[in-house]
């Protein structure tokens, strides 16, 4: 069974119909990515998905219940860290928690264990400012992590790192995933980003935006599978596909 299943969601803004038609969904501990062209509609989706809009027509179930336009229920990290710079990493982390009612004294005891798992050892009590972005992505996903351990809903999470820290933070990032068994939808623009973490790949396309191919991934985990020729013949395809052609 489907933990998020989406069914038949569209919606406009000031007349003008952004996405149109959407179902889609994401099975229990899968990593399923989102590709398509800038302005496609794909963070209008993911705002629906997530409770913070609610669509025109159509629905959201988690585990078969309607959670159509209820936010706070999926953990959603945006391209942004949105890490409260007056706060230190650790009382950022935990606001999830807080906003469930917890003590602070019994959310950090719950938290911070996950640091040293998170890379983030250390670091507790420093300030957003004081570090690094791929630092600030690590706190940023163990704070969507509280918002919900079932489901998470990732924007284009590693868009603003450099490629060298990019590669080290996809790597860290399917570990984490797959040891925690999270079930994982993420936007990307990178091909090869979606190549190497997913299980299936939904492409949106059209205008306006409409599923246009559902693709099931199974590149071989191996050091470079970047160079295989598996690999580069599945990256061509979607970059047609992504394309319109």
């Amino acid at each position: 069974m489907s933990i998020l299943k989406a069914e038949n969601l569209s919606k406009s803004y000031g007349g003008r119909q952004i996405i149109s038609d959407i179902s889609v969904y994401l099975d229990k501990g899968e990593m399923v990515s989102l590709l398509g062209v800038s302005g496609i509609g794909k963070t209008t989706l993911f705002n629906i998905l997530s409770g913070l809009e609610t669509p025109d027509s159509g629905s959201v179930t988690i585990d078969g219940r309607d959670v159509t336009g209820k936010s706070g229920i999926v953990g959603y990290m945006q391209q942004s860290d949105l890490l409260l710079p007056f706060k230190t990493i650790a009382d950022n982390v935990i606001i999830p928690l807080l906003l469930r009612g917890e003590k602070k004294k019994a959310a950090l005891e719950k938290a911070l264990p996950l640091f040293s798992e998170f890379g983030l050892e250390g670091m507790e009590n420093y300030y957003p400012a004081q570090l690094s972005g791929g630092m600030r992505q690590r706190a940023a996903l163990l704070r969507s992590f509280f918002y919900s351990s079932d489901v998470l809903l990732m924007d284009e999470p590693f868009s603003a790192l450099d490629a060298i820290t990019r590669s080290a933070m996809q790597s860290w990032f399917r570990k984490i995933i797959r040891e925690h068994g999270l079930s994982t939808f993420f936007i990307t623009h990178d091909v090869n980003e979606a190549l190497l973490l997913s299980d299936r790949i939904y492409i949106l396309g059209g205008r306006p935006g409409q599923i246009t191919h559902q693709l099931p991934n199974s590149i071989p985990v191996t050091e470079n599978p970047e160079l295989t020729e598996e690999f580069l013949k599945n990256k061509i395809r979607i970059t047609e596909l992504i394309n319109g052609k």
